[in-house]
């Protein structure tokens, strides 16, 4: 994948955040494989070529999804905050940005990690008044990939650890605590994809499961919590050509996963059972998948040949599948989808990138099992064009 060049953007008064944006210096150039430079490159060229939008949880108690985060066209790191079934318009954080942020949300406020031009890790913050930081440099590693954030279960309120893909290819993760990073240690293995990084009811319960996809393009996962690290193991032996997605507004995701297969189609795992068995639920797909997980409805959403999103639905990842349903609308991006809440079924959240430019919220109320789907069509979300 080519690697985009931004321009960068100047803020103006207009603003109605007091953004103190960094500007972030440019990059050198991507090597063209492991093959020809010590540096691997940020992403295989079979992976989705689609930005995706970052979904900011709050996940003190229940996994409450507080705004979305993406790129703008112009390179800068735009956040738009929900309230109730709506998004406010995207406001600019500044800088310039390579690849999709990440954000979480603890009492600290609201956290960004991207990766800058100059391919270094950097973080801004929106607090809990509605303050702008401004950009401040995570040290120490040079980054080939997006960067991965969470915050772990059973930690202090204020925590959040990061991961991302270092010059080596190896995953590497650093801690924040007490406002200090701990410093960047390598969980090794060899990534050909984005991170995903998610909690799970595994003892010990602080446990973070971090999924890539490897060099044979097999899925493997890590197992991280504060008492120590698995080390990468392979899921079984489907060949993958997506990025991984878990369910992201599930209390603990990670207990099924999805990604595309090697035929286009969709398949799933379910690591509550072993041994591990993907199981195939077909469709070509076209893009990242993503999966939204409520009482009683499991949904899995993707793109497909006609540049539609697609949903397929179950009452649990082990249960039958319904079949895919076409959700009218045209998207350029990748999808990202939430819930209002794991316990009872009330309103289904899609966002995607739409061909205006701009990013599309899709509501389905009362999400059902059972077809027809009810997504009423996709609204543009007001603000600068994403990149």
């Amino acid at each position: 994948m080519t690697e985009p060049h931004w321009l960068r953007k100047t803020l103006t008064a207009g603003v109605i955040l007091a953004v103190a944006a960094g500007v972030l210096a440019l990059a050198p150039s991507a090597s063209a494989s492991p093959s020809t430079s010590a540096v691997p490159p940020p992403y295989a060229a079979d992976l989705p070529d689609l930005g995706t939008p970052a979904v900011a949880f709050n996940r003190a108690s229940t996994p409450v999804a507080t705004g979305v985060a993406v790129r703008g066209a112009d390179g800068s790191l735009l956040y738009s905050p929900r309230s109730g079934s709506t998004f406010g318009a995207f406001q600019s954080l500044g800088g310039v940005i390579v690849g999709d942020p990440s954000v979480v949300v603890n009492s600290d406020g609201t956290h960004f990690f991207v990766r800058g031009t100059d391919d270094q890790v950097y973080t801004n913050t929106i607090t809990p008044s509605g303050a702008v930081t401004g950009y401040s440099q995570v040290p120490g590693l040079t980054v080939t990939g997006d960067v991965e954030a969470i915050v772990p279960n059973l930690v202090p309120p204020t925590s959040v650890r990061i991961f991302a893909r270092g010059t080596d290819g190896a995953v590497w993760t650093n801690n924040l605590n007490g406002g200090a990073w701990s410093g960047w240690n390598s969980l090794g293995g060899y990534a050909t994809s984005d991170i995903t990084a998610t909690r799970t009811f595994v003892v010990p319960i602080d446990t973070i499961r971090v999924f890539i996809r490897g060099a044979d393009h097999r899925v493997y996962v890590n197992r991280v919590s504060t008492s120590g690290v698995s080390g990468f193991e392979p899921l079984a032996d489907l060949q993958v050509t997506s990025n991984i997605a878990v369910a992201e507004d599930a209390v603990f995701g990670g207990g099924f996963i999805a990604a595309r297969g090697a035929d286009n189609g969709l398949w799933t795992l379910n690591l509550y059972t072993v041994p591990y068995v993907w199981k195939p639920l077909g469709g070509t797909v076209t893009s990242d998948i993503a999966i939204s997980f409520q009482a009683n409805v499991t949904a899995y959403y993707a793109r497909g040949a006609d540049d539609a999103l697609y949903v397929n639905k179950t009452t649990a990842p082990g249960a039958a599948f319904r079949g895919f349903e076409r959700i009218d609308g045209t998207v350029t991006g990748n999808p990202a989808a939430f819930g209002t809440g794991p316990n009872a079924p009330g309103t289904g959240f899609l966002l995607a990138r739409l061909t205006s430019g701009s990013l599309g919220l899709n509501i389905e109320p009362g999400p059902s099992v059972l077809p027809p789907h009810k997504f009423g069509g996709y609204a543009p979300i007001p603000g600068p064009a994403l990149g």
